[in-house]
């Protein structure tokens, strides 16, 4: 990427692990942005990222509502706030005339991913939603597959999220995703990109969802004899239980099998490191425990206030024909493993996305062939790096229209709304256009 002559300035909203990724991927740009401006409520976190940045005095805001009442000071911003607050800041920045790099989910309501849509329209400034799915190079090599017609017309369309149970558990069981009233629904929060994904496979307008799906696990009734409200409060199943927080915490071992190699592309990920970052304290044995003790991360993973549904699966008709179904699950030997398939009247394609490839078979010439892909080094799969070079060239290029467009995220958000609706009302649910 040739490092442009003026940096595009960035202003941060939220400097957890989705802020702080991007603006790390926004340094490694070769000069194409510069970070200027953060807003965040923990005082470590915001020194740290402000640090890290060089931000200067008067750049640095303990809310986002703060920084939105300042004058504007930067090009753009990245909303990565929690789940219900992106619809203020995404509104508010619009209309101050920033562009927004916005986390996923858009907002929490349908009503409210129409406001964004609509003031993005209105102020024509630029919305990119970070559906990184699509960005990703299995993806971008399985939709140049389809735009040549090596399977033909596509019939049906398979896609799995499959989760690691310690992970699941870390982040929806005792974790800030856990309950929609603090946060979303599950699919909303977690699985919002990957019905994006199939929908931008399908290019047809979505007719049908039905879906089914409950919180089958993660509850007072599966709870082991001898549970105690908190992992350290002497639980005579902890020692054997993958889900001790001491263990995740302390020992470093959030792993169900030792044997199991767990990474992300061909970056190993240090889990403990991870999980530990999600306590909000120091990494002394003595605060983590006091954290595991008084915080939210040390409670029986059967007796938290989580809501999340820990598998759930979803069916879809498109106007042309095409049928889908989406399944995601909290058991699995992996971690965040995601694979598809796609069926079409000359072939099939499948693709991986831990291990970079993608397989096509056609039928009539019984060809098979296979594309491994070079790993980018950076989350997602490589993913976050590539949305940010998509964002530069977007922002420099006038008239350009980000491949995740606050349109077409509204549209596929549309679906996810409606597969929840089905879920909770056993009906199958139509999408009106």
């Amino acid at each position: 990427m040739t490092a442009p002559s003026n940096p595009i300035t960035v202003a941060v909203l939220g400097a957890g692990h989705r802020g702080r990724a991007y603006a790390e991927q926004m340094v490694l740009t070769r000069g194409a942005f510069e970070v200027v401006a953060v807003a965040e409520s923990d005082a470590g976190r915001r020194e740290a990222f402000a640090n890290c940045h060089g931000i200067k005095t008067g750049k640095i805001f303990s809310s986002s509502e703060e920084f939105l009442a300042a004058p504007r000071m930067a090009d753009m911003i990245v909303v990565a706030l929690m789940d219900q607050d992106h619809v203020r800041a995404a509104v508010e920045a619009l209309r101050k005339g920033y562009h927004v790099l916005l986390e996923k989910p858009m907002a929490t309501t349908l009503e409210d991913c129409q406001l964004i849509e609509q003031t993005q329209r209105e102020t024509g400034k630029t919305v990119l939603v970070c559906h990184v799915l699509r960005y990703h190079r299995v993806n971008q090599k399985v939709k140049a597959l389809l735009n040549q017609g090596a399977i033909g017309r596509i019939v049906n369309i398979d896609h799995v999220e499959a989760l690691d149970p310690v992970f699941f558990a870390s982040m929806f069981v005792r974790g800030q995703w856990r309950n929609e009233k603090s946060s979303t629904f599950f699919l909303m929060a977690k699985c919002c990109h990957d019905l994006d994904l199939i929908a931008w496979f399908a290019e047809e307008r979505c007719l049908r969802v039905s879906s089914f799906g409950s919180l089958s696990y993660f509850t007072r009734a599966s709870e082991p004899k001898g549970a105690t409200d908190r992992c350290t409060q002497g639980c005579l199943a902890e020692p054997e239980c993958p889900f001790s927080a001491k263990k995740i915490h302390l020992e470093g071992m959030p792993v169900l099998n030792p044997s199991i190699q767990y990474a992300d592309s061909a970056t190993d990920v240090d889990l403990s490191r991870v999980y530990n970052s999600s306590l909000g304290c120091g990494n002394s044995s003595e605060e983590i425990l006091q954290a595991l003790n008084h915080g939210p991360y040390g409670r029986c993973v059967f007796r938290c206030d989580n809501t999340a549904v820990d598998r759930q699966v979803v069916a879809l008709e498109f106007d042309q024909g095409i049928v889908a179904t989406f399944t995601v699950t909290a058991f699995n030997a992996r971690i965040n493993q995601r694979m598809t398939r796609i069926h079409g009247t000359d072939g099939v394609i499948t693709c991986d996305y831990k291990g970079n490839w993608v397989e096509v078979k056609t039928f009539r010439s019984n060809a098979y062939e296979r594309f491994d892909l070079p790993a980018v080094d950076a989350g997602h799969g490589g993913a976050d790096k590539l949305i940010i070079e998509a964002l530069s060239q977007i922002l420099r290029t006038p008239g350009s229209v980000p491949l995740t467009s606050a349109k077409a995220s509204l549209d596929s958000h549309r679906i996810v709304f409606a597969a929840e609706e089905a879920r909770r009302s056993g009906r199958v649910i139509s999408i009106d256009p």
